[in-house]
């Protein structure tokens, strides 16, 4: 026997002669409806954004090396144009140069910027800076802010100037950072990290405890990151 007081729900709703509530295609309209709203929402700050850009903005971003008049991110034309300026720095294997949505990073060898055991920058490094701040400098509307990151390798060092690799990979990211500050770079945006030997990309040395070359060379490195 039915209890009295349940309530029935077939009494709280119209029905059609098919047995469906009729309420429940309105609902069903409402929500594709509000999907639709929100996503035309999003379309329109997304493009108002693009086109809310000044003239100078959009100058900014069109390549000044390809000529092509289109808009992009900023860090789409940074890596565009760093991949067209250091195109015989990567065909020699001296910079590999990767990005995501966040932040674009140039890896070089120690090699492309320093002498062994010093941290003087050579001058075929400071040519590598001074077209790192010339497209940056292209970009002013956008202050992008740099970290530069010196690593070691694990072959002690204990000279009178640099006591262990800590500071030698130290010194290499300041007098870097120095170098961007005498080409004009807000200090305000630039940043020295040093590592010393703590992050490999591979191990120095095999199961026996013999130094891998290759992979010191490889870890000897200095990593600029452009970012926001």
């Amino acid at each position: 026997m039915k209890n009295q007081t349940e309530p029935d729900w077939k009494n709280d709703t119209n029905l059609d002669d098919s047995g469906n509530s009729e309420s429940l295609w309105m609902i069903s309209y409402l929500d594709t409806f509000t999907l639709l709203l929100v996503f035309f929402v999003l379309i329109t700050i997304i493009t108002g954004k693009q086109m809310n850009l000044t003239e100078a903005e959009k100058r900014e971003l069109t390549s000044s090396f390809t000529g092509e008049e289109h808009v992009r991110y900023p860090l789409q034309e940074l890596l565009l144009d760093l991949n067209l300026l250091l195109e015989s720095e990567k065909e020699a294997g001296r910079v590999i140069i990767t990005s995501d949505e966040n932040e674009l990073r140039l890896q070089f060898p120690g090699s492309s910027f320093f002498l062994s055991g010093e941290a003087n920058v050579l001058p075929n490094g400071k040519a590598i800076l001074e077209k790192i701040v010339g497209v940056t400098h292209r970009l002013k509307h956008y202050p992008f802010k740099i970290d530069v990151e010196g690593h070691a390798d694990n072959r002690p060092i204990n000279s009178s100037v640099f006591p262990s690799n800590w500071e030698l990979s130290a010194a290499r990211a300041a007098n870097i950072v120095k170098s961007f500050i005498e080409s004009g770079y807000d200090p305000k945006r630039l940043k020295a990290s040093g590592y010393g030997d703590t992050f490999p990309l591979k191990p120095n040395e095999d199961i026996l405890g013999n130094p891998i070359p290759e992979n010191l060379d490889l870890n000897r490195r200095v990593v600029i990151r452009l970012y926001f």
